[in-house]
């Protein structure tokens, strides 16, 4: 089954990452002392932009792939950052389709403080970022600019 695409233009980028960063600012008043984790690949450019809106300097990747072209498969963690110096950490992804991204990255940060952010989030997903851009139809296949 083909799924309808919706693609979301750069423009469209910058506006949900600019509501992601007044969300946090509301919700985290402290959101500049964490360290910023994008999940590869599609959170890295979601976290570099987020990153310069906040002044945050320290940004990581944590390296996972579970999609080949349309179809997920099991998640396969291939790169971690040092996490050692890290208590408190904000976790960046494109978006929360079935959740499985964020639950598998949240299982290795045990102990640390997480604030989860999505742009985009499907209401099917089983793990509903702590703050996201906005909600897309579970029947879609978001495009972002950068694939």
């Amino acid at each position: 089954m083909e799924l309808e695409k919706v693609n979301i233009t750069w423009r469209g980028i910058n506006s949900l990452c600019s509501k992601i960063v007044k969300k946090l600012k509301d919700k985290y008043p402290n959101i500049v002392d964490y360290n910023i984790i994008g999940l590869s690949r599609g959170g890295l450019i979601p976290a570099v932009i987020i990153s310069n809106m906040l002044n945050i300097r320290k940004v990581y990747s944590l390296g996972l792939k579970s999609y080949v072209e349309e179809e997920q498969g099991k998640i396969e963690i291939y790169q971690v950052p040092e996490l050692t110096n890290m208590d408190k950490i904000l976790l960046i992804d494109d978006i929360s389709d079935t959740g499985d991204s964020f639950k598998n990255s949240k299982e290795m940060l045990v102990g640390k403080t997480v604030v989860t952010a999505s742009l985009t989030l499907k209401p099917k997903t089983s793990f509903k970022p702590d703050v996201f851009g906005k909600v897309v139809k579970n029947d879609v296949w978001v495009v972002f600019p950068w694939e």
